[in-house]
């Protein structure tokens, strides 16, 4: 099984293999080599009362997700921050989807613009 985490210095993501269920950190960037320790959300990405904290030691479940505990409260979170978040593979697909929902989106635009100025005129 495999989890991936992304690089904060230059993003590119890393592919682990998961030997066990604990990884220590700071984890190293196969492609700039920077040495660094992901960060995550506690209690939750969406909470009010969120903070971020670099993680000492990442857990994998048997599902293959990232988990680990805050050193604070000692919750347990999968909410990876943005800067360790993986992206999305470019693909081809991908790029069509978006090219065709922003021309749906521009086309949405023109015609209520053009719906505005029909009905302006009456």
């Amino acid at each position: 099984m495999n989890a991936q985490i992304a690089c904060p210095n230059c993003r590119s993501t890393i592919s682990f293999r998961i030997n066990g269920n604990t990884i220590d950190t700071p984890l190293t960037c196969s492609v700039c080599g920077q040495s660094f320790a992901p960060h995550f959300y506690c209690p939750d990405a969406r909470s009010s009362a969120r903070h971020i904290f670099a993680a000492t030691t990442l857990r994998v479940d048997n599902l293959g997700a990232v988990y680990t505990f805050c050193p604070e409260h000692t919750f347990t979170t999968y909410a990876l921050a943005a800067d360790s978040k993986p992206r999305p593979k470019h693909t081809p697909l991908r790029s069509l989807a978006r090219f065709l929902d922003s021309l749906v989106y521009r086309l949405t635009l023109n015609l209520e613009a053009l719906r505005w100025q029909m009905f302006a005129r009456r």
